[in-house]
């Protein structure tokens, strides 16, 4: 068993998670309670669109609430004992739940109870001892109400707390995230680039210094160098959610020089690649650097994969042709293999068989080959080893 696996794209993921945070912004104010006015806050009225209204809206809402209650203890003062108006302020005080304070709501639920009593003292009609009970019931569920409305609030509270926390836990594995896309994917160029510098080293340290291999490997320094600098223009491109930027190339070109750059694995661990191509071009329409990206993951698992079993020596395959104005691309080996009762878990986030392994490689893949528009899958039809499988757009004739 091997090879890390991810999630449909860990970096879209990121940047996902990175608009999420700056769309939690400060924790809401309760735009009205009966002492701070309009409770508009800063920048008040100076909103467009939708957002000027809301200042409006919420200093209307407390005006609304002091008219009802006016209304209410007027038809309570006026009416018979027997009408019991004042249940009627549980309405005011369940308006007021969504925006006012519990503070607020308990000064609230007080002056209900207080409107209640005077108006009960200045009624002149009806019975005295039935107006009494109706009293009694109406300031209960004026209790009640509010109890239960500062339940309300208090639970929102809560809610926003626990939003605010799953904010900065998002946040956290974002950074986790980026942090990790980047180690993994320029650790080959890097690995390349120290082992051009040996070699580079070595040759000019020779008795007479072969300069020619020397130059060679210094161009190999630079090559590594560029392509370490545009894998991390193309992820900060990602995390940004910027369109990639797609052309003409040869995808036969472009593994080769992969395979040509993780040789010396290849040589270190007896592991025998070959292309198998049967035209000599194979015209996709993508991105080059990010569809090396996927083959250079692909290609470093198939090795990992053969070097895990000890045995030494291996063959990777690697099948490139056209179908259906697709351009596909197989890698194959014959490694230690894939579980079946693991492949469901292949393109889930930070989940790998390795032990040392990140679980990011398959999810960087998956979402480099969906950024140019095309798909990745694992192709499991060998007793031995594992396959996997991409295809992207072939270029038209119009595209250049």
């Amino acid at each position: 068993m091997r090879r890390g696996s991810g999630t449909p794209e860990t970096a879209r993921m990121v940047a996902r998670m990175a608009r999420q945070g700056k769309r939690q912004g400060p924790e809401p104010r309760y735009p009205g309670s009966l002492g701070s006015g309009s409770g508009s806050g800063s920048g008040s009225g100076s909103g467009k669109g939708g957002h000027g209204a809301r200042p409006v809206a919420s200093a209307t809402r407390p005006i609304l609430l002091g008219l009802a209650m006016a209304a209410i203890f007027a038809a309570d003062t006026i009416t018979h004992y027997e009408i019991a108006i004042p249940v009627l302020y549980t309405v005011v005080l369940l308006g007021a739940a969504f925006s006012f304070r519990p503070g607020s709501l308990i000064w609230l639920g007080c002056l209900c109870l207080g409107l209640t009593g005077v108006s009960f003292a200045f009624t002149l009609h009806g019975n005295a001892a039935t107006g009494l009970i109706n009293l009694l019931i109406s300031s209960a569920a004026i209790v009640i109400t509010a109890w239960l409305a500062i339940r309300l609030q208090h639970a929102k509270e809560l809610a926003l707390q626990g939003q605010s926390q799953l904010a900065r836990i998002a946040h956290a594995q974002m950074v986790s995230g980026l942090t990790s896309s980047i180690v993994h994917e320029l650790n080959q160029p890097l690995a390349a680039i120290a082992t051009s510098g040996q070699a580079c080293q070595r040759w000019l340290s020779a008795t007479p210094p072969n300069v020619d291999r020397a130059n060679a490997a210094l161009e190999r320094i630079i090559r590594d160098t560029t392509r370490a600098a545009d894998i991390l223009t193309r992820m900060k491109d990602l995390t940004r959610g910027k369109v990639t930027e797609c052309r003409r190339f040869n995808l036969v070109d472009a593994v080769m020089d992969v395979v040509a750059m993780a040789q010396h694995r290849l040589e270190r661990h007896d592991i025998a690649a070959r292309i198998r191509c049967k035209a000599g071009t194979l015209s996709a329409w993508g991105d080059p650097v990010q569809i090396q990206q996927v083959v250079s993951n692909l290609l470093l698992n198939a090795i990992e994969a053969i070097a895990v079993q000890g045995t030494g020596g291996g063959h990777i395959e690697i099948a490139l042709w056209e179908e259906d104005d697709s351009c596909l691309c197989r890698v194959s080996d014959d490694g230690s293999g894939i579980a079946p009762t693991l492949t469901d878990h292949l393109f889930e986030p930070f989940w790998s068989t390795k032990q040392e392994g990140t679980g990011i490689g398959l999810a960087i893949s998956r979402t480099l080959i969906e950024a140019n528009k095309g798909r990745i899958w694992l192709a499991q039809d060998r007793r031995e080893g594992a396959a996997f499988c991409f295809s992207i757009p072939a270029a038209r004739e119009e595209e250049s």
